[in-house]
Parts: C-alpha cells; sequence; structure tokens
C-alpha cells in the first residue's frame, strides 16, 4: 500500500521559493551588489550563503536607496525562506525607487494571493499582463493559478507568451512542461523540459520535472539521477529530495529515506503530507510506536487527510496487531465511505476479520478491577473496625 507520493515544484501560493527565479540586475553595479549577484546566480553556492547574499543586498540598497533592483532581489531571497512580511515591505520598496518595476509588481500581487486576495491579486496580474504582453513574472503566476484550475489553454498560453519575451526563462518552461504532463502528454513534455535543460542545464527544477517525466515511463534508473542531479546543481531542491525518498520508500530503503526526510521537514515541520510520508517509512523500520504518532499528528495538522485514519488501520491489522486500536481505526475510516468508493470491499473485509480476531481472543471482556471483584488488595476483606 502506497502512502506516499511524487511532487513537483509548487505554484505561487509555496511557502518556500521552489521554482527557478531570476534575480534581477541592473546594466552597471556597485560591488556589493555583484557580489550578492555572484552568489544568487549559482544554486549550489546560494544554497549555502543566502544569507551573505542578502547582506550584500542590504549594503546596496543602503548605499542607494533608488537601486530597486537591490531592493527586489532581497524580496525574492525574503520570499525563498517563506518571509512573506519581509518580501513585500521590500518589492513595495523596489516599487517607490522605480514606479515602473513591473516585477515587483507582480511579487506584491503574488502576496496578495497567498493572503487570500485572489480577486484583486488576479485582476492585478492581468492589468501588469495588459501592460506588457511579455510580462514574466505576472504570466508565470497566471499560468500556475490555470495549471491549479486545470485550465490546460490557458497555463500553455502564459508560458507560451512569456518565452516569446524571454525564450530562457526557467519558470515558463517548467509551467508549460506541467501542463502538458498533468494531461499525460509525456512526451511533449520530455520535448519541452529537454529543449529547456539545453539553455538552462543548472535549472534543477527542470532536472525535478524530468525525473518525474521519467518516473511516468517507468524509468526509475534514469528518474533518480535526474532527481540527483537536481540535488547536486541546487541542494535546496526540496521537491528533488522528496521525491528522492519517495523512491527510496517504493523500493525498501527506509533508512535513506527517513534520512532525507528529517532533513525536508527541518524546513516544513509542519507538512502534513511529508509527516505522512515519514509514517511511513518509520512503519518500515517496524517503528510502530513512533508511526502511530506520525500518522496521529498528520489528523491534528489536517483532519482532513483521512488516508492517515486508513494507515492506522493498516498499521494495527496488519504490523502493531493491536487488534482493538485497528478496529477503531479501519471502522472509523469505513464510516466515511460508500458502496462505490474503491476500498469499501478491502474495508468491509478487514473489520470483520478484524473482530473475528477480537472475538477469539475475547479482547472486549471488561478487565477486573485492580485486587480482585471487590477492589481489596490481595482480596482480603478491609477491616470492620470491631
Amino acid at each position: 500500500m502506497r502512502a506516499f507520493r511524487m511532487t513537483w515544484p509548487r505554484g505561487a501560493r509555496a511557502a518556500a521559493l521552489l521554482l527557478a527565479v531570476s534575480f534581477a540586475a541592473p546594466a552597471q553595479a556597485a560591488s556589493p551588489f555583484e557580489d550578492a549577484m555572484n552568489i544568487v546566480e549559482d544554486p549550489a553556492r546560494l544554497a549555502k550563503d543566502a544569507a551573505a547574499a542578502e547582506k550584500k543586498f542590504q549594503e546596496a540598497a543602503k548605499a542607494n536607496p533608488k537601486n530597486a533592483h537591490a531592493w527586489y532581489n532581497l524580496g525574492l531571497l525574503a520570499r525563498r525562506r517563506g518571509d512573506w512580511a519581509a518580501a513585500g515591505k521590500a518589492f513595495e520598496s523596489a516599487l517607490a525607487a522605480d514606479p515602473k518595476y513591473l516585477a515587483a509588481r507582480a511579487r506584491l500581487a503574488e502576496r496578495d494571493l497567498r493572503a487570500g486576495k485572489t480577486a484583486a491579486a488576479v485582476a492585478a496580474l492581468e492589468k501588469l499582463v495588459e501592460e506588457d504582453r511579455f510580462q514574466a513574472e505576472a504570466r508565470n503566476i497566471l499560468a500556475e493559478l490555470a495549471i491549479e484550475k486545470k485550465d490546460w489553454p490557458g497555463a500553455i498560453r502564459h508560458a507560451r507568451n512569456v518565452l516569446l519575451g524571454n525564450p530562457d526563462n526557467v519558470n515558463a518552461y517548467l509551467n508549460l512542461a506541467i501542463a502538458y504532463y498533468r494531461q499525460n502528454l509525456v512526451d511533449q513534455a520530455g520535448l519541452i523540459v529537454t529543449n529547456a535543460l539545453e539553455r538552462n542545464p543548472k535549472a534543477a527544477a527542470l532536472h525535478n520535472m524530468f525525473g518525474l517525466i521519467y518516473l511516468k515511463k517507468d524509468d526509475s534508473r534514469n528518474a533518480t539521477k535526474s532527481f540527483q542531479t537536481a540535488l547536486e546543481v541546487d541542494p535546496d531542491n526540496l521537491d528533488a529530495r522528496i521525491n528522492l525518498a519517495t523512491l527510496e520508500l517504493a523500493y525498501g530503503d527506509f533508512e535513506s529515506a527517513l534520512k532525507r526526510l528529517d532533513e525536508v521537514l527541518k524546513l516544513r515541520p509542519n507538512d502534513p503530507k511529508l509527516v505522512m510520508t515519514r509514517a511511513v517509512a518509520l512503519r518500515g523500520l517496524k517503528k510502530f510506536d513512533e508511526a502511530e504518532l506520525g500518522y496521529l499528528q498528520v489528523l491534528k495538522l489536517d483532519p482532513s487527510m483521512t488516508e492517515a485514519e486508513y494507515n492506522l488501520c493498516v498499521l494495527h491489522a496488519q504490523y502493531s496487531n493491536k487488534w482493538l486500536e485497528a478496529r477503531k481505526y479501519c471502522q472509523g475510516y469505513a464510516g466515511r465511505l460508500t458502496k462505490k468508493d474503491a476500498k469499501y470491499k478491502e474495508l468491509t473485509r478487514r473489520v470483520k476479520s478484524i473482530e473475528s480476531t477480537i472475538k477469539a481472543l475475547d479482547l472486549d471482556k471488561p478487565a477486573a478491577p485492580p485486587g480482585g471483584q471487590d477492589g481489596a488488595q490481595g482480596g482480603a476483606k478491609p477491616p470492620t473496625g470491631k
């Protein structure tokens, strides 16, 4: 039973920056700015020295508050670590320095999307592409939204418009590939990624996408290579790390999978899907009590993830042999199903089997009170006082 899934780069609402982002540089840069750009343009260096890059951009912005590029890049770095309050302030400063900085307007709309201001954010993005047909940041965010809605023509249109303006834009290639991949047009997605990697060989997100394409073709060897390449290029690419862990789980390498998942969970401790996958690894290592705690944590983080309840059912029925717990979770999960659900027959049979086992072992028999029926220690009667 597989309780884990592969992941691809997230869209505009992601907490961390998992897509490739183009940092912006002016034609002539001051020394601190240039030093910072040397870091952010190398994913491997950025993974180690993001704080140093941020410090350099701050120096550049302090030396010249009108350096919109410095402010914008500070916003991207804050966005990368999930600090949208700081990112928003930096993007606002970029606009204050240059009111025509359209990329900063797009990122502020992205912030509003994350805050749930969907209508206003989409209107702002659409206005941006009216002003500039090829505006990459706005188009890519709109493409990601279209992918979420399964609006494949819309996603493809936005991505292609970006590439007309900039044939090297990694995000546009990625969104285009995802749009085809999600339609099960795997060969087309593969051609897009191949072309994109010729232009951007260090784009970790594209290598991760290639790994997913290989998996779709049942080529786990090349999938593994692609995920590993993504991590070599960018050690911070969490999607590739998760996908490698998922492959390791599938092949029973639970120790390695657990190690990778623990690394990711340091950065995303409250991600219920990651916690779920980690619990599967713990189950594979026969750490049943820890696995149970993991599944319970999933239900606390996201009560709608009833898949965790199913995993608790399987854990206790097949592995820990805690039959009363097994009945509790199996019945709970079965109660959510209808006869049309794929797991309905399985759960019906499982619950009957568990009930038979409980009856055979007489587990429903009430436990005797401590010390015998009358509750006295050792069965002795208490003194009468006479």
